[in-house]
């Protein structure tokens, strides 16, 4: 009789044990952190940062602060093939519709974030003529998700000094960076 209940036993848990499936993967202890955004370029000369909190719980629920928009402002001069132009780059970042999960690929684990990133604003150049600036375009635009979700962050990196995901592009007036940085921190 103990032999059968050792072997129901043993054949229970392998069910249980077999019957796991790759979202069934939590991380086992809670961590805290910051997720964070840094939109730059070089001409015109400009930076802005959009910080959002996070929160995930040993069971693997993950909650995100809810972030204001940011405004960035950017004016630069240079020369150009012997003209002095001036430009200004202004407007706002607004991010929503955050969700993460975490996940395991390739026996790495990683927190897979979506969200929707909006950057619209207003592109001014001017040139200098006769000892004046004269205002050549006001140009609106608008960049919807620079970075394409869904990012993977992997833990480990995370973890030790920041995990990272971006993109660089280049445009006739130079580089723009969109860098998002995940550092988290286990609550002890």
């Amino acid at each position: 009789m103990a032999t059968r209940i050792l072997l129901v036993s043993l054949f229970l848990s392998l069910l249980v044990a077999c019957d796991k499936k790759e979202d069934d993967i939590t991380p086992g202890k809670d961590y805290t952190g910051d997720l964070s955004l840094t939109y730059s370029r070089t001409f015109p000369t400009l930076q802005s940062v959009v910080g959002i909190d996070i929160e995930i719980s040993k069971n693997g629920e993950v909650t995100f602060s809810s972030p204001q928009p940011v405004t960035y402002d950017g004016i630069s001069e240079k020369m150009i093939e012997g003209d002095r132009i001036k430009i200004r780059e202004q407007g706002s970042i607004t991010v929503t519709s955050l969700s993460g999960q975490w996940i395991e690929v390739d026996g790495n684990e990683y927190l897979e974030v979506n969200l929707s990133c909006m950057l619209e604003g207003t592109q001014t150049l001017w040139a200098y003529e006769e000892y004046q600036w004269l205002k050549v375009s006001e140009t609106p635009f608008a960049h919807e998700n620079p970075v394409q979700c869904p990012m993977l962050f992997r833990i480990d990196n995370a973890v030790l000094s920041g995990a990272v995901c971006g993109a660089n592009c280049c445009d006739v007036w130079g580089n723009t960076c969109f860098r998002w940085n995940l550092l988290l921190t286990p609550k002890i």
